[in-house]
């Protein structure tokens, strides 16, 4: 087991604070949180030496990497930094050329993809997108419905046959969003996600995102014998200092 601390690794957004999509489990609210490009250099002056790069998706599910290429190469380059291109849903030159790893969203289900973000992503595009990047570590976020298991299991028989290492990620109600006043998915069906993933999966990761509280420390006890990576671990430190990403694919 690999306990992993991510707050080695800075997240960056390309857009500041803003997202054109305002989506209804996040509402632009986790950019608010995130650092600017021009703050890099005075983070990895501290000694910090991953970022993860990402930032508000447009409509079509790009996000504006490229107004910021020859920066974020120079920073890389004079830093010796590693970067996780937490990427939406098209192709980017400047996450492949510069991405260390990229992570991506995955949906077995197009509908999810309508009702999250209003746009039309088929599972297989979504894999071909994916095999554009060539790196990537494909997260899946359980119960992003509302709290409701809908995609998960079909997401998971179709990641298995293109990678053996998934995240899985677990939905958490955010203030001032759309799901805010949504439960948190029930304790035994996210169990039994994960007890599904290890039988598909080499490498299973519990990712970063799961609710706080009781919930974490009951949901990282029961599925403990289902994962290799857990992230943010109760209790304890974590060994590995950055984003779950980077040993995603080692």
């Amino acid at each position: 087991m690999v306990y992993v601390d991510p707050s080695f690794t800075i997240p960056v957004s390309v857009t500041g604070g803003t997202c054109a999509l305002k989506c209804p489990h996040c509402g632009g609210h986790y950019l608010k949180h995130m650092a600017r490009v021009e703050d890099i250099p005075t983070y990895a002056l501290r000694g910090f030496k991953s970022f993860l790069i990402s930032g508000g998706m447009s409509p079509d599910g790009g996000i504006p990497f490229e107004a910021f290429k020859e920066t974020l190469k120079s920073y890389k380059e004079e830093y010796g930094l590693l970067y996780n291109f937490h990427v939406g849903f098209k192709k980017s030159r400047v996450a492949k050329e510069l991405a260390d790893v990229v992570s991506m969203d995955f949906f077995g289900d197009p509908s999810v993809v309508k009702s999250i973000y209003g746009m039309e992503k088929t599972p297989d595009e979504l894999i071909e997108i994916a095999n554009y990047y060539g790196k990537v570590v494909f997260h899946v976020t359980v119960g992003i419905m509302g709290g409701r298991i809908t995609h998960e299991e079909k997401a998971l028989e179709i990641l298995s046959t293109h990678t053996d290492t998934v995240v899985l990620n677990v939905f958490v109600p955010t203030r001032n969003t759309l799901f805010e006043a949504c439960p948190t998915p029930n304790l035994d069906e996210v169990v039994r996600i994960f007890e599904k993933a290890r039988e598909k999966f080499k490498k299973v990761i519990l990712g970063c995102m799961q609710p706080g509280g009781g919930y974490r420390e009951l949901l990282q006890k029961f599925i403990r014998e289902y994962v290799d990576v857990v992230t943010k671990p109760v209790g304890g430190e974590g060994q590995f200092k950055g984003c779950c990403a980077f040993i995603a694919l080692g």
